[in-house]
């Protein structure tokens, strides 16, 4: 019985005994409909999925509402897409929130507002025993989701197996994997740190030598009419509290790269907090659509995928 009992549940087993607040059904549902917007693949993606534009001519980023970044984010923006991948660390929503999540991912930046994601997520914290999530790769707005093996076989349906979803959005409204990995892709982009910064009313910059940090706030409808990550600030924009903002600290090392993220997002039941740790830079190879079934853990380095542990 005490083996039974430290079996990882699949993540929507009534078993897990989770529900949602009605504000976490309300994020599923903006993510359902919500548009992923910039969040389509390269050329690369174009080949793998039919309905993905893919770049404008010459292969040029297409012109986007997002595209042309002001002086705060611009040298931020330019080094990271000079690197073009890095890992994270994401938390999101803490105090036993039911819509909180922990989980590591790695993000292959195709442009301004595109980036494809590979990310290894958990349902919450404070389970007790071993979690095996799968990983879900994000390619445009279609997702591919490989289950560890320690998810796999009968006990498990469908779920267990190695899927594809092609739409994601609406995928994630019934399936909490995907939709964290929305929101991981949605929090660590490229797009997330330009709304942040050239949308604030407030901003401040401390230096201690090397890095230094921003802090500032934004209008919280501001981001939610930005198309690339609208869908996570909706259900929040929607909760109608009148000039409410987005708080947020972004560290910058030197060289412009982005160290850390925390942004604390108001909401009925008190302040939203999520945190992004950005590390391995310009590692790692390109994100793909790999067939399954056999798990294929792109959300770690080529390092680590090569027989080290995940960092």
């Amino acid at each position: 019985m005490a083996a039974e009992e430290n079996r990882p549940r699949p993540v929507n087993s009534p078993a897990a005994g989770r529900t949602w607040r009605p504000r976490h059904r309300a994020v599923a549902a903006a993510v359902a409909v919500g548009l992923l917007g910039g969040a389509a693949g390269g050329l690369g993606a174009h080949l793998l999925w039919p309905g993905d534009p893919g770049p404008g001519p010459g292969g040029r980023e297409r012109p986007s509402a997002t595209a042309t970044a002001g002086p705060v984010a611009a040298p931020i923006r330019a080094a990271m897409l000079d690197r073009r991948r890095v890992g994270v660390d994401v938390v999101a929503r803490t105090g036993g929130d039911p819509g909180s999540f922990t989980g590591q991912a790695r993000l292959d930046l195709r442009g301004a507002t595109t980036a494809r994601a590979a990310t290894h997520v958990l349902y919450d914290m404070g389970e007790g025993h071993a979690w095996h999530p799968p990983e879900v790769v994000l390619i445009g707005n279609r997702a591919v989701i490989t289950p560890a093996g320690e998810m796999t076989g009968p006990a498990y349906g469908p779920a267990g197996s190695y899927r594809t979803e092609p739409d994601a959005t609406a995928a994630a409204a019934d399936d909490t994997a995907v939709r964290n990995a929305l929101e991981t892709r949605w929090l660590a982009q490229p797009a997330h740190l330009v709304a942040l910064l050239d949308g604030a009313t407030a901003l401040r910059t401390d230096r201690a030598r090397g890095p230094r940090t921003l802090t500032g706030t934004t209008p919280l409808r501001a981001l939610a009419a930005a198309p690339a990550v609208g869908p996570l600030y909706r259900p929040y924009a929607a909760e109608g509290r009148p000039g409410a903002a987005v708080r947020f600290t972004l560290v910058v090392a030197a060289g412009e790269l982005p160290r850390s993220l925390r942004t604390e997002v108001p909401s009925g039941s008190g302040d939203d907090v999520f945190r992004v740790e950005y590390r391995d830079w310009a590692r790692g190879g390109p994100i793909t659509a790999r067939p399954g079934p056999t798990p294929a853990p792109q959300w770690t380095t080529a390092r680590e995928s090569n027989g080290g542990s995940p960092g």
